[in-house]
């Protein structure tokens, strides 16, 4: 049994809704029938809100991280990068700070454990690495930091594209048994060396053209309440995907949305959502 999100007040960026105006639309629907609240952040550079706004700690304060991850450390891509903190700043947010440079869709956090990829190794390369899992865990307000293997393909290393804590023991990850088993044997290993059973959940972004594009990915959906928002794709693993997560989720209403137009650019409602308590 999955016990109960409360209920957070979430957040779309103002890009989102200037570049993809039916997606922001259905997907402000689906969180208010799932009874949150929605607000628009404003003066973004890009849709990923995830990622440049703060993290949410275990104990509920907002954690600002610095957002330079190295794939937007080139001088063409500085004009994409928000300033989460002067965001929040305009919402009357209170804030910490901490100098480490991680991107917010490299924490995944529930039950007051934080799972990351390792690439918050390589964006952080002056820290040795227990003070960094340290410094991390100490501004998360968790106990432990573990770690797991980021996509050897996947230019972000985002952890939310890898993995979903069901409960305290039990993580959910895309299945990537047939495929790619090498990477399974990896995020199996790390998982439960923290302690995780691991669920597959089906997996199919394999007709993409480029890794870039998320399609075909479901780990990324977002549970609100007793909502599930599960992105969809008009591919034979939709249905079998709400089937596993309706058994996974007992109690849960499931919501299913169509995410091809934001995960052509790398990311589905994890990636473009952000929220508070």
């Amino acid at each position: 049994m999955i016990a109960a999100n409360s209920v957070a007040r979430f957040y779309l960026a103002d890009t989102l809704v200037q570049r993809h105006p039916a997606t922001a639309t259905s997907l402000t629907d689906a969180l208010l029938k799932s009874g949150t609240t929605v607000a628009t952040l404003p003066e973004t550079r890009d849709i990923w809100a995830r990622d440049f706004m703060p993290v949410l700690t275990a104990r509920g304060h907002l954690m600002q991280f610095r957002y330079f991850p190295d794939y937007l450390r080139p001088e063409r891509w500085h004009t994409t990068i928000t300033d989460g903190a002067a965001v929040a700043n305009q919402l009357g947010l209170p804030l910490r700070r901490s100098p480490l440079i991680v991107d917010g869709g490299n924490v995944v956090s529930r039950f007051g454990r934080v799972l990351m990829s390792d690439k918050v190794l390589r964006e952080n390369p002056t820290v040795p690495r227990s003070q960094l899992l340290r410094m991390l865990a100490d501004a998360l307000e968790v106990d432990r930091i573990d770690l797991i293997p980021a996509h050897p393909d996947d230019f972000t290393g985002h952890a939310d594209g890898l993995v979903q804590l069901l409960d305290e023991r039990t993580a959910l990850v895309n299945d990537y048994r047939r495929h790619e088993p090498v990477i399974w044997q990896r995020l199996l290993k790390a998982l439960r060396r923290a302690g995780f059973d691991c669920v597959p959940l089906p997996y199919n972004p394999y007709q993409n053209r480029d890794y870039t594009s998320a399609v075909g990915e479901y780990i990324n959906y977002l549970s609100v309440g007793k909502t599930l928002i599960i992105p969809v794709y008009h591919q034979a693993e939709d249905e079998l995907v709400m089937r596993r997560l309706q058994e996974l989720y007992p109690d849960f209403g499931i919501i299913p949305l169509d995410g091809r137009a934001v995960a052509r650019q790398g990311g589905v409602f994890h990636c473009v959502t952000w929220e508070t308590n």
